[in-house]
């Protein structure tokens, strides 16, 4: 008796069909009919009853059913624990954000990451908010990482793991009035429209204040920062970019209530390797500290 046995009497017996048992196991049906004949002239007893087209269990084949179950069941365990111990050696871990999370959020996980568990592999894919939920249907990262909620999040797992704050961001000193401050720092400078964080932030700006009016189009978050520090206009940024700047009093910000989560993704009903469960445990670790 073997595995391959079992597992073709198995699927007949849950099927009723040797054709649909085929199917199932990616054999032809003469290969799955002779390893039930094979283990029915081992045993020494029926398994089934063939009448035509009709099949049907007999007492011993409702028996052994019971057992191979069991039998392949605690095999599938086995084969997943040794799995597991050959990911604990090794293994590549993929993950996938935009520019942003990919700059500004992930590189100290992944320093982290490295530091406890060395012989692990990280692959960091950098790509638009917009290609992230083809990336994990595809099989092409293990994690995503979105500012935001994912618009295509009908098959995702998704959990929330902090919140970026958006502020209004200026060289200047600030007062408490959004209008003034524009007036004051002028050109506002529009994050770009592919930015993580959306276009919420426009509902702080005055109506007369419109993207394809604006004198200047600076096309990165890194690069309204630098025009920022050179004491040139003002905008609305998530304050970790700028975080070392505000410390230092290089530029100033007001707060204007606007915060955007930041959502880990994975594919709903999937199972994830082992060393991808420890890079998560790693981060969460890292955010409750």
């Amino acid at each position: 008796m073997d595995i391959q046995q079992l597992r073709a009497f198995r699927e007949v017996a849950r099927l009723r069909s040797f054709s649909g048992a085929a199917k199932e196991l990616f054999l032809s049906q003469p290969a799955v009919s002779r390893q039930v004949s094979s283990l029915e002239n081992e045993i020494g007893l029926p398994l089934f009853v063939r009448m035509g087209n009709s099949i049907s269990m007999t007492d011993p084949g409702r028996r052994l059913l019971t057992y191979a179950d069991d039998i392949l069941h605690k095999l599938d365990q086995v084969t997943r624990v040794i799995q597991d111990l050959r990911d604990l050696e090794s293994g590549t871990i993929t993950i996938a954000a935009d520019d942003y999370l990919s700059k500004y959020f992930l590189p100290s996980f992944l320093g982290e990451f490295h530091r406890r568990y060395p012989n692990f592999q990280l692959r960091l894919i950098t790509e638009p908010q917009e290609r992230l939920t083809s990336l994990l249907a595809e099989g092409k990262t293990d994690l995503a990482f979105f500012c935001g909620e994912p618009k295509n999040n009908v098959h995702l797992t998704q959990e929330p793991l902090c919140m970026e704050e958006l502020c209004f961001v200026a060289p200047g000193l600030l007062s408490s009035d959004m209008a003034s401050n524009l007036e004051n720092h002028a050109p506002f400078l529009f994050p770009p429209d592919m930015s993580s964080f959306g276009e919420d932030y426009k509902l702080f700006l005055p109506e007369s204040l419109k993207h394809t009016n604006s004198p200047i189009s600076i096309e990165s978050l890194e690069g309204i920062r630098t025009a920022l520090l050179g004491g040139f206009g003002c905008s609305i940024l998530p304050k970790n970019l700028i975080r070392w700047e505000l410390e230092k009093g290089f530029l100033q910000s007001i707060s204007i209530g606007l915060e955007c989560p930041v959502i880990l993704t994975y594919p709903k009903d999937t199972r994830l390797a082992h060393p991808v469960l420890l890079f998560m445990g790693v981060i969460r670790k890292k955010l409750s500290v």
